[in-house]
């Protein structure tokens, strides 16, 4: 009988322990959820459902949401057709400037949008680089310019996506290839494409939302009504008619499709798994040949081509004489300061918030009973790229207005909006680390009783560097945002991009690009100071 007493102790005592430890991040998630729900509430109670039907019979409506489908698989397919064979070079060859091109796929996918638009035009533009050069004219602005700018971002993102997933391929399998005289077609065939797989329809999905939700590129280069998507026609229900009603429709819809498309693809995709005992993958040389060199060289060569001349062409006003006199304006540094009092508190708010989903996550994993919920919690927070970033800012305020908090609430609504938004690579950045320790060292932690604060402390030289690096994608992507900033900005929130868009829309476009200038390197040192001193000196790139 008193064992019995004494194992319930136990029993409670630990359940305590663990519960504890777990609040911060069930507070975390459930912060998350509530302002999410807020926000939708909110949008609901000003909709009129009954006129809801006579949307859905207006032919522009059904024409926005084909445009939307069609340019979002056309640029995600094209997007994972280039990074496969681009992956497969960059795990199989060892070049100079192998590790910089790394670090520019990772800069690249959370440029800013409006930085990378002034880069596509100066190259691509009628009177760009390509047309001065080579006589070629690309019809710009139009599902072209759109399919180019969603490549620019997204093709570097699939690369790393594909490189976590050639992590998971054990040394011993690339050594059996190597001693069998495998060749590269045999490797790719035989290993690479049975862990691909598994990696491909949730870099697929993500990009999908990406490009479906597109805000800034389509409105930029999109060149009319004919090409606008859903999330353009959200901005001009509420930018130009504050038609609550159908924004909040809109928005509906959005995440209807988005739900449907991510439901289909995740239910035939299989299941991923990194093998427990993977600590350092090396790889063996495999049968090389002309094909095989000259199928990367194309492979890098596209890569190169698509990535490397906008970011050339973003500093080319460097030279320019106008450039010393824009650096002169206040209005510039003070968009500065604007969004730098945006970037670092949203993306400290999206690193607590990946934290938390991650460390639920992991906690669920070691419990027979919760074993299903890491997948559902990963994917709980990739979908807020369904919603409308701005759906969601424009909830928010409808309901802090309510608690009688105007417009003195907008400036927080951003960072809100910012942090949230930039969720989903934050979890890219974290999960897969937390897991993994969490396999290595799960049975260590139980025998040695070692808990919450006692475990960060063990695992942050092994973290930092994904810290670092989420981090650095969640500073860069707030730091870039014009979708919000656009709705809730004044005179006195002016943002670096939103500034930007001021003087290319009043035709200014030599100070623009001279603007573009300064906001992309303080991307880049904002970016490496990040990795540097948050990752540390010893992060290295990774495969």
């Amino acid at each position: 009988m008193v064992k019995c007493h004494d194992s319930i102790i136990d029993v409670k005592l630990f359940f305590f322990r663990t519960v504890k430890g777990l609040l911060p991040a069930l507070f975390g998630v459930g912060f998350f959820l509530l302002m999410g729900a807020a926000s939708l509430a909110a949008l609901l109670r000003y909709s009129e459902l009954h006129s809801w039907l006579g949307y859905m019979q207006q032919p522009y409506l059904w024409r926005v949401v084909r445009f939307s489908l069609w340019q979002a698989l056309l640029s995600s397919s094209i997007s994972l057709l280039i990074a496969i064979p681009v992956a497969s070079c960059l795990i199989h060859r060892q070049f100079y400037g192998r590790s910089a091109l790394l670090q520019l796929f990772s800069v690249s996918m959370v440029v800013p949008t409006i930085v990378a638009i002034l880069g596509l035009v100066v190259v691509y533009g009628r009177t760009g680089w390509l047309n001065q050069l080579f006589g070629v004219q690309v019809p710009l602005y139009g599902l072209v310019g759109i399919l180019l700018a969603h490549v620019f971002f997204n093709m570097p993102l699939a690369v790393r996506l594909l490189l976590q997933g050639y992590d998971l391929i054990p040394s011993g399998q690339w050594r059996q290839a190597s001693q069998l005289g495998f060749s590269r077609w045999a490797a790719f065939r035989w290993i690479e494409w049975h862990y691909m797989k598994k990696v491909l329809p949730g870099a697929f999905v993500l990009i999908f939302m990406l490009c479906f939700s597109s805000f800034a590129v389509v409105l930029s280069l999109g060149g009319g009504p004919k090409y606008s998507t859903l999330e353009v026609a959200i901005y001009q229900a509420l930018r130009f008619d504050f038609d609550l009603n159908k924004a909040s429709f809109l928005a509906l819809l959005q995440v209807s499709i988005c739900t449907l498309f991510a439901v289909v693809v995740y239910r035939i995709a299989p299941i991923n798994r990194q093998d427990v005992s993977l600590l350092a993958v090396k790889n063996y040389s495999l049968k090389d040949s002309f094909w095989a060199k000259s199928a990367d060289f194309l492979a890098l060569l596209c890569a190169f081509v698509l990535v490397i001349p906008p970011f050339l062409a973003i500093f080319d006003p460097i030279i320019s004489p106008i450039f010393l006199k824009t650096l002169q304006s206040v209005a510039l540094w003070n968009a500065v300061l604007v969004s730098l009092q945006i970037a670092i508190p949203a993306a400290l708010v999206s690193l607590l918030l990946g934290v938390c989903f991650g460390v639920l996550a992991r906690f669920c994993m070691a419990r027979q009973y919760f074993a299903f919920f890491p997948n559902k919690i990963e994917h709980l927070g990739n979908m807020i790229l369904m919603v409308p970033g701005l759906v969601i800012a424009t909830g928010l305020f409808l309901t802090l207005r309510d608690f009688g908090w105007g417009l003195q609430s907008s400036y927080w609504i951003v960072v809100w909006v910012n942090a949230v938004m930039a969720l989903p690579f934050v979890l890219r950045a974290l999960m897969p680390v937390m897991y993994q320790q969490e396999r290595r060292f799960r049975n260590v932690y139980l025998s040695l009783g070692i808990r919450s604060w006692s475990r960060w402390r063990l695992e942050w030289p092994l973290m930092r560097a994904s810290i670092g690096q989420a981090f650095g994608y969640a500073l860069l992507l707030s730091l870039g945002d014009m979708g919000v900033i656009a709705l809730f900005g004044s005179q006195s929130l002016v943002s670096l991009p939103l500034y930007l868009f001021q003087l290319i829309g009043s035709y200014r476009l030599e100070e623009g690009a001279c603007v573009a200038v300064v906001l992309i390197s303080l991307c880049l040192i904002l970016f490496y100071c990040s990795s540097r001193f948050i990752g540390g000196v010893t992060a290295r790139v990774k495969n």
